[in-house]
């Protein structure tokens, strides 16, 4: 064999082994999960090691983890993240701006101790990478450097769940510190309700004092640096999610925006609730309703609610059975509603379903209806309530509650409706002959 055979021979084996490795399959590479850190000290048993007034340098290779519930993202928390595990919650100071972008809230995050100081500002415990004795009187935690993020913070999972812990306002306690707390039946003081959260045209920071029905009161504080500072605090009754703070003796709700603020309802201080409508049909006499200004109209079908009794108590009521009607739509209207002198307005009224097949009914609300017999050619909002159903072999034994409807957001005049929408055809096809119940509409108001 010549020479120049032997190396087209060679060139061949080459090509075909380079050939096969070509066609080798790899495996996929592992989906990036983070660094494979784990915790191994809780936040209430690092709270647990600090003494009040005092600074400690973390020298133990301790890891604490938790879910980030409050960012500086609206700009309430100035340089600072909280995280919040099982059993407690801190604040991490850092020295950046637009930490969200990489802290956001409900990022997982473990941060490791060793090198960190961990101390309190007039009662309010942080961590941080130095202690700042500028102004003797009052040290504080310095914020962990930019350069320094990745040494001590890992960040881990998005979007993880967060559910504020339910407590009373009489409650809360140190252990609450930095915790995403939530409570109830709070309202603004009359004195504080209008004023915007905080000074945004000075830059100045506010505290406007919450108070419980049953006692108690806490300021929420906002920053003058604050998006919402702007905004105005309701006046009404309700819930207020935020990160519970304490400056000396003050305890201090701090909210990450408006939308933790959720104070629909009526309050529970004077100058007392107003009775907007009541109405309970006492007064009406059975048959067709037409009393008290409430007034009912047929869209469809010919069919109007009656007034009906059962053991003495009256009520609205209206079904499309044994009417024959293909299509049956009909409304009860109640008298003119005055929103004008009032404020935090709720609907409530109760009803009872028998014989449930699929009929339905709505209640709405309008602030252009003219009180003409076309209802429907007027602009209806329907609202969110809770109505009785799924009886389907009787009348339902107990009234169903509606609920607190808020009508804050309406003025001026209104009108409730309550539309029924059934069907009673000749063929055996589509009956929707529902029975509905209605009883004590009240609209309610400060």
């Amino acid at each position: 064999m010549t020479k120049r055979k032997q190396c087209m021979g060679y060139v061949c084996c080459a090509c075909l082994l380079f050939c096969a490795h070509c066609n080798k399959k790899f495996d996929e590479p592992p989906v990036y999960r983070g660094p494979d850190i784990r915790p191994n000290m809780g936040i209430r048993e690092l709270r647990n090691r600090h003494t009040p007034g005092n600074f400690e340098y973390l020298t133990e290779d301790s890891v604490i983890e938790g879910i980030v519930v409050a960012d500086d993202s609206r700009d309430n928390f100035y340089k600072s993240v909280v995280i919040q595990d099982s059993t407690g919650g801190i604040t991490i100071r850092l020295d950046g701006f637009g930490l969200y972008t990489d802290y956001p809230v409900g990022r997982r995050l473990a941060v490791k101790l060793k090198g960190l100081w961990m101390g309190d500002y007039a009662g309010m415990l942080q961590l941080g990478a130095g202690v700042d004795r500028s102004v003797p009187a009052y040290p504080e935690i310095r914020p962990i450097p930019v350069p320094l993020f990745n040494r001590f913070l890992v960040k881990k999972e998005l979007n993880q769940p967060i559910v504020p812990k339910q407590v009373r306002l009489d409650e809360l306690a140190d252990s609450l510190q930095s915790c995403l707390i939530r409570i109830d039946q709070l309202e603004f003081a009359v004195n504080d309700t209008g004023k915007t959260y905080a000074d945004p045209v000075n830059r100045i920071s506010s505290n406007l004092t919450v108070k419980a029905c049953g006692g108690g009161s806490a300021y929420v504080r906002t920053s003058g640096f604050a998006r919402f500072a702007s905004a105005r605090v309701p006046r009404g009754n309700g819930s207020i999610t935020a990160v519970y703070s304490v400056f000396r003796y003050d305890k201090q709700l701090l909210i990450r925006d408006t939308s933790d603020v959720q104070l629909t309802g009526l309050r529970c201080r004077p100058p007392g609730i107003k009775e907007l409508l009541i109405e309970d049909f006492e007064q009406q006499t059975n048959g067709v309703v037409g009393d008290n200004g409430w007034k009912t109209i047929a869209e469809s079908g010919d069919q109007l609610f009656l007034i009906n009794s059962t053991q003495g108590n009256r009520y609205a009521e209206i079904s499309a059975f044994a009417t024959g009607k293909p299509v049956l739509v009909s409304w009860l209207i109640s008298p003119p509603v005055n929103l004008s002198n009032s404020a935090n307005e709720i609907l409530r009224f109760v009803t009872k379903d028998g014989y449930d097949n699929g009929a339905t009914l709505q209640v709405l609300v309008s602030g252009n209806y003219d009180g003409a017999n076309v209802p429907w050619k007027a602009r209806w909002t329907p609202l969110r309530a809770l109505i009785s159903k799924g009886s389907v072999s009787s009348i339902n034994a107990g009234w169903v509650s509606s609920g607190d409807i808020s009508l804050s957001t309406f003025s001026g005049t209104v009108h409730i409706a309550f539309r029924y929408e059934g069907a009673d055809p000749v063929s055996i096809f589509d009956h929707r002959t529902t029975r509905f119940q209605i009883d004590d509409v009240r609209v309610l108001g400060n």
